[in-house]
């Protein structure tokens, strides 16, 4: 798994095995491949994100190793409706290369809940779950794995699995108004009216909104 991905530069080439397979990497390469990159970055900064995806495929397809490279392509293209497949197969790709990899993974859950194909991303927040069993909790948004996977088995009336997963994010992220909200209405989708109330006038503590509509509809 590689969250931060850094290398020395110290040979004319060098060579990556990942996945039973080797990747020869040219040192010109890898540092065009930064180049990029940086300035893809700062495209996205300024809002052109189908110029930065545009660039960024030519780091993918030429130094798929390039862990940075898969998360610029992300930023570029989530929410912004264009190039969905084609981020969705990148991410593949580089789940195939940087194998346990929770953040890929968890991207790939988002784009696929998104699509609203609500079990390939359970799949994927599972699989980042995993993932971060074994390189370690402390990444700050592992959180989002579990709440994410709790949304989707919200939004597919799984609720006890919603709920194990939301306490679970609370464990991570305490004081967190958006997982308090959707636990609270988990909550209130098993009849447990009381303790949604609980969650929903804590959660707008910390300015859920929506926490102040539910509040008000359901809780007077």
């Amino acid at each position: 798994m590689t969250r931060l991905f850094t290398c020395l530069f110290l040979l004319l080439s060098f060579s990556f095995a990942w996945s039973q397979e080797i990747y020869e990497i040219d040192v010109d390469e890898r540092n065009n491949s930064i180049v990029i990159t940086g300035t893809a970055s700062d495209m996205i900064a300024k809002g052109s994100y189908e110029s930065a995806a545009k660039i960024l495929e030519s780091v993918l397809k030429n130094d798929p190793t390039f862990h940075p490279a898969y998360v610029a392509y992300y930023n570029a293209i989530r929410g912004n409706n264009f190039k969905t497949n084609e981020l969705i197969e990148a991410l593949k790709q580089g789940l195939q290369i940087f194998e346990e990899d929770d953040e890929l993974a968890y991207y790939l859950g988002n784009m696929m809940q998104s699509e609203r194909r609500f079990e390939e991303a359970i799949k994927a927040y599972s699989e980042a779950i995993a993932y971060s069993k074994i390189n370690g909790e402390d990444y700050p948004i592992v959180w989002a794995y579990h709440f994410n996977r709790g949304n989707c088995h919200l939004k597919t009336a799984q609720y006890e699995k919603a709920l194990v997963d939301y306490n679970y994010a609370l464990e991570l992220s305490p004081d967190n108004g958006d997982i308090l909200t959707n636990r609270g209405t988990t909550l209130y989708q098993l009849n447990q009216k009381t303790k949604a109330c609980q969650d929903w006038k804590e959660a707008m503590n910390f300015g859920s909104k929506a926490a102040i509509d539910y509040v008000n509809r359901y809780c007077q």
